[in-house]
């Protein structure tokens, strides 16, 4: 088997037909096969794997109770035969030719890991921006980079997303996703970047990710925004495991920061001061005063300052600040 596309599924037929449809209508001549893993949809995401499954040998449906997103994943991870594995989220899709463009360029530059383009829009496919990393390109072109040759700014840009690489399974078939736990792709990612010998960046944009669903974990509001802690936690683990924290630290916090704003910007107003507590109590293992210093770009300084901000005030002045900026609402 050449490839193996994994897809878990939970509660989306209003999109599961196009998500299917993209994968087996590629123009891909090699075996690969179609892992779907249906995590206890209460709608009729796992009626509609069932009928496609009939008709199509290359899937293969598992049903479970449900477990979450990284369960799911792991249980399909359990299930791949293909030489290269490609995760593949139910409410996204897949350009006709992505198979085909990355199973090539893998095989042509031996690569563990192809990191390429997306498209990310709406539901209904429209408002499409295209994500590029053009900083990559110019430093790596066609080449391949791991963690050890690579400058610190390429871990900080590609995204932690698993839907947007194509992998090598034997490097990640005994990477298990951290379960329960929103954001679950980071300390994946993590493991996957100190551990791969050859990363390969293709700058075409194979996969179409669907922004702001309004059940999207995108769009999280409540107390589980809180994960986004765990889950820096867990990277900052496989960071010091893997011998990469050191080079990557000021990477990996600035990052944190990113995330962290975000996800004050969208939580729910009641636990607001919980989650402003929760950064508080958090030890960000930089300099802040040292790191607006140095040589990062502009909105990662930013996102610094807003962090030493919510460090040095107390809620009450926090938040009037925040509203009369706009912030909240």
């Amino acid at each position: 088997m050449d490839i193996s596309v994994t897809i878990p599924v939970y509660n989306v037929e209003k999109y599961l037909s196009r998500c299917l449809d993209s994968v087996l209508n590629q123009t891909f001549d090699g075996e690969y096969e179609i892992i779907c893993v249906e995590d206890g949809s209460t709608d009729n995401s796992g009626k509609i794997l069932d009928e496609y499954a009939k008709k199509y040998p290359k899937i293969k449906v598992i049903h479970q109770e449900n477990k979450g997103l990284s369960a799911a994943r792991n249980t399909a991870l359990d299930c791949v035969t293909g030489r290269y594995t490609m995760f593949v989220d139910s409410d996204d899709f897949i350009a006709q030719n992505s198979l085909e463009g990355l199973y090539k360029v893998a095989q042509e530059r031996d690569a563990d890991v192809v990191v390429f383009d997306f498209v990310h829009g709406d539901v209904e496919g429209k408002k499409k921006e295209t994500l590029y990393f053009k900083n990559i390109v110019d430093k790596y072109g066609s080449g391949t980079f791991n963690a050890e040759t690579a400058e610190p700014f390429v871990y900080r840009f590609i995204p932690t997303a698993t839907w947007n690489k194509f992998y090598l399974t034997d490097l990640v078939k005994d990477i298990k996703f951290v379960d329960d736990l929103n954001n679950q792709d980071r300390p994946h990612w993590a493991e996957v970047y100190t551990t791969a010998k050859r990363i390969t960046y293709l700058p075409v944009p194979y996969y179409y990710y669907v922004m702001d669903r309004v059940d999207s974990n995108t769009r999280i509001r409540h107390k589980k925004a809180f994960d986004v802690f765990r889950a820096f936690g867990e990277t900052e683990k496989v960071l010091r495991k893997n011998g990469y924290y050191d080079k990557l630290k000021d990477i990996h916090f600035a990052h944190f920061a990113s995330n962290l704003i975000g996800a004050l910007y969208k939580i729910e107003p009641a636990i607001r001061e919980d989650f402003v507590s929760a950064i508080k109590s958090t030890d960000f293992d930089v300099d802040i005063d040292k790191f607006l210093k140095s040589d990062f770009y502009p909105f990662e300084k930013d996102n610094m300052r807003f962090i030493k901000f919510l460090k040095e005030n107390d809620f009450s002045a926090i938040n009037d600040i925040l509203h009369q900026r706009g912030f909240w609402k």
